[in-house]
């Protein structure tokens, strides 16, 4: 619980105005604070008292208690020593406040903001006040909470965190885009390209993503929270209506729906296609059509292929993109933040994926056993990681213990290959991308087992992550 006790000794700027820009910053700065949120943890509050006061007030403050004989903007009082966000030394048991009702508190300490002397910043500067407020409270509440800005090292650090704590609250573009499409049409491709990094496995096999994977792009001017769904099919077990399912709710979830064609194809909407599209336009979803594999197809291929799309649906926008050769990618990432709506940002600048090291980890072993397997092992493994361990306090070391699920006992003895080549092989390989992903020395064990059927087990499915438990 937070309390924010004020009050207010001018006329010009009214409570009304201004207490919602505290509450909210405070929100903000505290909710953040690690050692806030310990007290709170232990149900026990804080408190913040903020005052307004007018120019020869403010002056006259600045003068007593710094002696500046000049009006300033806002003024913080710490009700005790901290540093970097902890406290200097202990809480000790008189500190505490009772607030009634058998609640505890802790006071930060106080601040005080001149709102006149705020106006004219926010206007020497060229922005609102309520911008300029809002960054002077963080500012104010940052100073309660022990950081400083006397050194540049300290000032880097202050400044850091006000500039993230001022971006979470401004509204740009932001919102979920899911990228759909049929099998090995280069949804993971785009998705990797977008990210500048593997989040999703790529090979040249139909249906390898299996899950929608989350990847946040985020900076000054936006924030898209791209969906990497699996591919569009006509689900034959209780695996691929799981992914089929993975597919509708990203579609449901996103703002705006990308849908990922080959070049190469014939003119003519598919009905998978057709029924996201469909599905989004029914939600007042836009639709952008992402032509891809455009260097690998005759350029007369493209203009009929938006035609018949535009013909049917009108859709929002048309990109021919080659993915693997990174061509048209700003122009897609340019239609996609037009289109999301505008509110503030849904993810920490921080949150880049949903995806965990040990999930990107099983997924970099999978992906080798289906490069390495060709056709002969078609979907019929998943992989869990039994063990994923860091040790050693130089070096980061990391410990995994994969296993490696088979649908049949003829797919264990492809796995293993002749005298264990196979697997040693499949291992080496996952240990390098592994290594290169944690930048970490990896060491790796491999167990393959049989589990007949469990591509139809719910319970097998939940447990390779593939199947939302109930």
């Amino acid at each position: 619980m937070i309390d924010l006790n004020h009050s207010n000794r001018q006329r010009l700027f009214k409570l009304s105005q201004t207490s919602p820009l505290v509450r909210e910053a405070a929100s903000r700065v505290l909710y953040d604070s690690p050692f806030v949120r310990e007290l709170m943890a232990e149900g026990v509050g804080v408190t913040v008292d903020w005052t307004l006061v007018g120019p020869r007030s403010m002056r006259k403050i600045n003068r007593q208690q710094r002696g500046i004989d000049s009006e300033t903007d806002i003024l913080s009082f710490p009700a005790r020593q901290m540093i970097r966000g902890q406290p200097a030394a202990p809480i000790e048991n008189w500190e505490y406040l009772e607030t009634g009702g058998g609640r505890r508190t802790i006071l930060l300490g106080d601040l005080v903001i001149s709102p006149s002397r705020v106006a004219d910043q926010a206007e020497e500067l060229g922005h609102g006040f309520e911008r300029e407020f809002t960054f002077l409270v963080i500012h104010g509440l940052l100073h309660l909470l022990g950081y400083r800005h006397d050194t540049e090292e300290e000032e880097k650090e202050m400044n850091a965190l006000q500039d993230r704590f001022m971006q979470s609250l401004i509204e740009i573009p932001c919102g979920f885009v899911a990228i759909t499409g049929r099998p090995n049409v280069g949804k993971s491709t785009l998705l990797n390209q977008l990210s500048n990094r593997t989040l999703a496995i790529t090979t040249d096999k139909p249906q390898t993503t299996r899950q929608a994977v989350r990847s946040v792009l985020t900076s000054a001017d936006y924030q898209v929270a791209l969906l990497d769904t699996p591919g569009l099919h006509q689900p034959k077990n209780a695996l691929g209506k799981a992914m089929m399912k993975a597919t509708s709710s990203a579609v449901a979830q996103a703002d705006v729906l990308a849908v990922m064609i080959d070049a190469s194809w014939s003119p003519f909407a598919g009905s998978l296609e057709r029924r996201v599209i469909e599905q989004a336009q029914a939600a007042g979803k836009a639709v952008v059509l992402v032509i891809n594999k455009v260097d690998r197809a005759p350029k007369e291929n493209i203009l009929p292929l938006i035609k018949v799309y535009d013909d049917l649906y009108k859709l929002d926008a048309y990109v021919p993109v080659s993915a693997l050769g990174n061509d048209g990618i700003e122009r897609l990432l340019h239609e996609l933040v037009r289109l999301l709506p505008v509110r503030r940002r849904l993810f920490d600048p921080e949150d880049e994926t949903n995806q965990t090291e040990k999930m990107l980890a099983a997924e970099l072993i999978r992906r080798e056993i289906l490069l390495q397997t060709k056709e002969e092992v078609p979907y019929g493994t998943t992989v869990l990681i039994d063990r994923f361990e860091e040790e050693g306090e130089g070096e980061r070391e990391v410990f995994i213990d994969a296993l490696i699920y088979c649908a049949k006992k003829t797919h264990k003895q492809i796995i293993v290959g002749k005298g264990g080549e196979r697997i040693k092989a499949i291992g080496l390989a996952s240990r390098r991308a592994i290594e290169t992903m944690l930048d970490a020395r990896v060491h790796l064990s491999l167990f393959v087992k049989v589990k007949l059927g469990w591509q139809d087990r719910p319970s097998d499915l939940m447990d390779a992550g593939l199947m939302e438990r109930e």
